[in-house]
């Protein structure tokens, strides 16, 4: 195991040997399903049903995940999300239905692990999500705008004990018509998670300062000089996952770093692990006209194989 440090705006790059900034959201509009998405959507919804009980999921003691849908991109959208919602809440109240977990929970622990969308799109992603949520189920699938119409593809996810024990149901499929849903902004492919809000003003002394563009007169960077490792989690090793996450955190005047919260996240424990070791690391200030000052930094951190 061994870290590269590169000092451009802090980039950081952990090296593991076994082992962008998302999108911005447009702001959620109001839908509403006419009588025939309605019924589409109620259809959808029963025939899953039938396929959850395929997969031994039947009544209440069995809980369904319903994953946002995704667009062709991998992403998801607004009206993707709409539809979602729409989904968990018919299922939910079909007789004799398994149990639904309710979506802002999914919504929540997307806005937390700000897992890009890519992440979505991958099986055993989708079994450590509905692990972390108690779901013994997944619905997840695919929206297509077709022209007057909306295609939608969902399939169930079971998984068992072991993480190689994932079987994926074959497509079950409905058509809606677009109706008013075409309207505004509801197609714009965005992340699974909200923006983060911005950060609450300090009440202990002045705000930090964001690194201003190199060459800036008077100032330095701040550098540090202890920075152990974060950990490989036993799930992202044996996921063999590779990749980068973006953490926000202040240096302090004093070199110490405060108030980490993740931009851009990975799964499997990562998140957690490189926020805890962050909290360790000791810099040495950055300074401003020779005096120290407190500055708001980006810390990435990639997980690497090889």
């Amino acid at each position: 195991m061994r870290i590269h440090r590169h000092l451009i705006l802090c980039k950081f790059i952990l090296f593991l040997g076994t082992a962008v900034n998302a999108l911005a959201q447009e702001p959620s509009s109001t839908f509403s399903l006419a009588p025939e998405q309605r019924s589409g959507i109620n259809a959808l919804a029963q025939n899953l049903q039938k396929e959850l009980k395929k997969e031994k999921c039947s009544d209440s003691t069995c809980q369904v995940l319903i994953v946002s849908f995704a667009l062709r991109s991998g992403e998801t959208c607004s009206v993707c999300i709409f539809l979602s919602d729409s989904l968990a809440k018919a299922l939910g109240e079909l007789p004799g239905s398994p149990g639904v977990i309710n979506r802002e929970n999914f919504t929540s622990f997307m806005d937390r692990e700000t897992l890009p969308s890519q992440y979505l799109g991958q099986e055993q992603t989708l079994v450590w999500i509905s692990r972390e949520l108690h779901a013994s189920r997944v619905l997840f699938g695919t929206l297509d705008p077709q022209g007057d119409s909306l295609s939608l593809k969902v399939k169930v996810l079971r998984y068992g004990k072991f993480a190689e024990d994932v079987h994926v149901s074959k497509e079950t499929q409905a058509k809606l018509p677009m109706g008013d849903l075409a309207d505004g902004y509801g197609f714009t492919p965005r992340q699974f998670f909200n923006p983060l809000p911005n950060r609450a003003p300090s009440q202990n002394g002045p705000e930090p300062i964001r690194v201003p563009p190199k060459g800036n007169s008077g100032f330095t960077f701040p550098s540090c000089s202890f920075m152990p490792d974060p950990s490989y989690t036993d799930a992202a090793r044996h996921a063999k996952i590779s990749g980068s996450l973006l953490v926000e955190a202040i240096v302090t005047t004093q070199g110490t770093v405060i108030s980490p919260r993740i931009i851009r996240g990975l799964p499997y424990g990562l998140n957690e692990s490189s926020l805890q070791m962050l909290k360790t690391w000791k810099c040495s200030p950055a300074t401003h006209d020779g005096k120290p000052v407190a500055v708001l930094v980006p810390f990435e951190v990639t997980f690497r194989l090889y």
